[in-house]
């Protein structure tokens, strides 16, 4: 797991109840013509068959993480939302456990499993599969 520095994302001015829901994905500079969920790429990974993308709403009172997984055609093949109802999920850390095995620690207490399935193993089964850690 490389930390990279290649995707940007689109800024937006004004008032943050006007931003549009989705901004656009750049790969060094170069817009992808793809829209993500979120307003801040916190953290992004280069592993041997995709990129992970961390991406964060930047909202002071409610935030939320987006997971983004891009193959090496700079195609979104997966996604995962963790919600801010109620909640806020102020990602902390990330840590590679194995292989397409991570955990994620919010708010320095709330820690998640990601499986990345991807390659797919199989047609119908999902990229990204979260479990909370209890």
């Amino acid at each position: 797991m490389n930390i990279i520095d290649k995707f940007t994302i689109q800024e937006h001015e004004g008032d943050y109840e006007k931003r549009p829901l989705k901004s656009l994905l750049y790969y060094r500079g170069k817009a992808l013509g793809k829209k993500v969920s979120g307003y801040v790429i916190e953290k992004q990974f280069e592993l041997d068959d995709y990129f992970l993308l961390l991406i964060n709403w930047d909202c002071q009172f409610e935030e939320s993480c987006e997971i983004i997984v891009i193959n090496k055609l700079q195609k979104i093949v997966g996604h995962y939302s963790f919600t801010s109802f109620y909640n806020s999920y102020n990602l902390r850390t990330v840590c590679e456990l194995s292989k397409n095995n991570f955990r994620l620690t919010f708010n320095e207490s709330d820690n998640f499993e990601v499986i990345i399935n991807y390659p797919k193993k199989h047609l119908l089964s999902k990229v990204v599969t979260v479990s909370a850690i209890r």
